[in-house]
């Protein structure tokens, strides 16, 4: 199979840096973006405690000298544009997963530079020259192990995996958390089986964690833990998103009649998620009022999701923002920047195997084949 080189790349606290770019007073200081929710939280603030999608005042008890900058959206994708023309002058094999952050195949691309370290610092320093913010940069042999290469020297560095010994090498002593997708509610039920760090989940079969979490899940989990990732970056998919929205013949007056519309077309939006099989990783909610204003509110998740209980009380907390001072006539609920769910579906033959071995065994295999390459 022919190698593939795959970098991601993440804007360090984008929103809070754009900002603090604009406004040199707001650098080194603790500062969010946001409203009466979080929006983004500078690094600053993050070292109270502070972060995302939490209410400000809980933040202001974290950090009292906390300051607040309203969401300024249309800077924000202006910048996000330029950003996205600047990558794109590389390759068009590029991913955007959000407007900050992205899946470049630098496969071909990579070859006429010297080496992953110089065309990472490169990377960096382009995005720097043109929009005066800071990257980190990922890169490594699939989408997952570049994902987790961008978190390991966040914010401002780059780490590179060069094949999958490495990855593992760096992750099996790890806290299960540092896989994407393994949010607190799977936390806890990995909790129940002593699955606390990666290297946790080598002693079972991918047979056994099919029946301890699902299919979906068990094999996820397996093949993850090992860097075993066969997603394409997907240059050729058009951004789109999942939706429903109600309009009423009878505008709606009260919070509570508000409340269970929104939970409806919330519902009726997360089931059309679920079987087709999609994360997401921004909400949306539409409203209209009956003098035809209408407003929009979003929220980008810092991981791709598909939890009814996230993605619920995301929309919460962006009903919670909105100043209902008239009667409405529609409601909205949208889920975007998806991805597919499945890491990599299984062959009849790789069940039967798999069901024999556990990862402990694969992954004894793996590094052998690596070291007998070298």
């Amino acid at each position: 199979m022919k190698e593939r080189i795959i970098l991601h790349y993440d804007m360090d606290a984008f929103y809070a840096s754009v900002e603090a770019r604009d406004n040199h007073t707001l650098k080194g200081k603790p500062m969010v973006v946001g409203g009466s929710i979080i929006t983004t939280a500078s690094y600053e603030a993050r070292k109270f405690g502070v972060r995302s999608a939490m209410p400000v005042m809980e933040a202001r008890k974290l950090c009292p000298n906390l300051i607040v900058v309203p969401v300024s959206m249309g800077k924000y994708l202006e910048v996000s544009q330029k950003i996205k023309n600047l990558v794109i002058r590389l390759t068009e094999k590029v991913e955007f997963i959000a407007s900050d952050e992205g899946y470049v195949d630098i496969s071909e691309v990579i070859k006429k530079y010297p080496s992953k370290e110089y065309f990472a610092k490169r990377f960096q320093r382009g995005i720097y020259k043109n929009t005066g913010l800071t990257c980190s940069v990922g890169i490594g042999y699939n989408k997952l192990s570049a994902k987790i290469a961008s978190d390991a020297k966040k914010p401002g560095g780059y780490h590179i995996f060069n094949n999958s010994k490495e990855f593992i090498d760096y992750i099996s002593g790890k806290n299960i958390k540092i896989i994407p997708g393994v949010g607190k509610k799977f936390q806890e039920l990995l909790a129940e089986k002593n699955i606390f760090l990666v290297r946790d989940v080598y002693g079972f079969s991918l047979y056994e964690l099919i029946s301890f979490f699902g299919k979906s899940r068990g094999e996820f989990l397996y093949f993850s833990s090992l860097g075993e990732d066969n997603r394409r970056v997907d240059y050729k998919k058009k951004i789109h998103s999942i939706g429903n929205e109600n309009t009423f013949k009878f505008p709606l007056e009260s919070e509570i009649e508000i409340k269970r519309e929104l939970e409806s077309i919330f519902y009726k939006t997360h089931e059309r998620l679920l079987k087709k099989g999609l994360l997401c990783k921004t909400l949306t909610l539409k409203i209209r009022f009956e003098n035809r204003k209408t407003i929009t509110r979003s929220k980008t998740l810092e991981n791709l999701v598909d939890s009814k209980e996230i993605l619920l009380n995301t929309l919460e907390s962006l009903n919670e923002s909105v100043d209902y001072n008239m009667r409405v006539k529609l409601l909205g609920v949208s889920l975007g920047t998806l991805a597919q769910k499945s890491v990599r579906q299984l062959s009849f033959s790789e069940r039967g195997l798999f069901r024999k071995k556990n990862n402990l065994d694969l992954l004894k295999e793996k590094i052998k084949k690596i070291e007998g390459n070298n």
